[in-house]
């Protein structure tokens, strides 16, 4: 593929912390962000509300056990922590309790999100195993249809702050993928290259290769936090 491992960086930086938040600022104001209290499982041994990645149970569509609060392994559905059956703590093994906490959410079912997606999604650019995979959660409709993303998680979590929200962090899965900008963006400091004229550049383009259990995020998310986050994203 013609890849070289020129440049290695994390998601525990400066940069990654810079573009997080600044997408995040140009979505609320674009009228894509939103916050509600929510009903959210609370670890009574730990004394702490768990991540989605802390609680396991099972598959609330196809039954597997031991799959993880956002999404099932064997039959790749997306779902709720609280939509898990027998739920318990990764941390204690304890039984979770409900609890209510203000979230902020991704606007992911506006309209232009949506028309956008299905656009994106469906123009050649992915494999076509992928593109109908994306095109279920793109037609379904009532339960199935594109719900909003919780984005944010409560202390004690790691990762980066949301702004002008005290104990609020982002969502890991926000973040991780403005890590390859961050990392590039890294690249370009030590390069002496313009990031901003580069990614607005229209003869740049953007190849990632990722997994398939990781598609909803890369397909669906991502490409929506771009563009309508605006420039210099695309």
């Amino acid at each position: 593929f013609h890849i070289g491992f020129d440049h290695w960086h994390s998601t525990d930086s400066p940069e990654d912390a810079e573009l997080s938040q600044d997408i995040y600022r140009k979505l609320r104001a674009n009228g894509l962000v939103y916050s509600k209290p929510v009903e959210q499982f609370f670890d009574p041994v730990k004394g702490m509300f768990l991540p989605d990645r802390y609680i396991k149970g099972e598959c609330p569509k196809c039954g597997a056990k031991d799959q993880y609060g956002d999404a099932c392994e064997v039959c790749s559905s997306v779902y709720s922590p609280t939509d898990l059956k027998n739920p318990y703590s990764a941390i204690s093994g304890a039984t979770p309790e409900l609890r209510t906490s203000d979230h902020y959410f991704f606007r992911l079912s506006d309209p232009r999100c949506v028309d956008f997606l299905r656009g994106w999604t469906q123009d050649g650019r992915l494999q076509s195993e992928v593109a109908n995979k994306a095109r279920e959660w793109l037609t379904g409709e009532g339960d199935k249809a594109l719900g909003d993303w919780d984005i944010s998680r409560d202390a004690p979590y790691f990762g980066i702050p949301i702004p002008d929200a005290p104990g609020k962090y982002f969502y890991v899965w926000l973040d991780a993928p403005v890590g390859y900008l961050a990392s590039f963006k890294a690249y370009c400091a030590k390069a002496g290259i313009d990031f901003e004229a580069f990614l607005q550049d229209p003869g740049t383009e953007q190849v990632h290769f990722i997994g398939k259990d990781i598609i909803y995020f890369h397909t669906l998310f991502w490409p929506a936090m771009l563009k309508f986050a605006g420039a210099p994203y695309k």
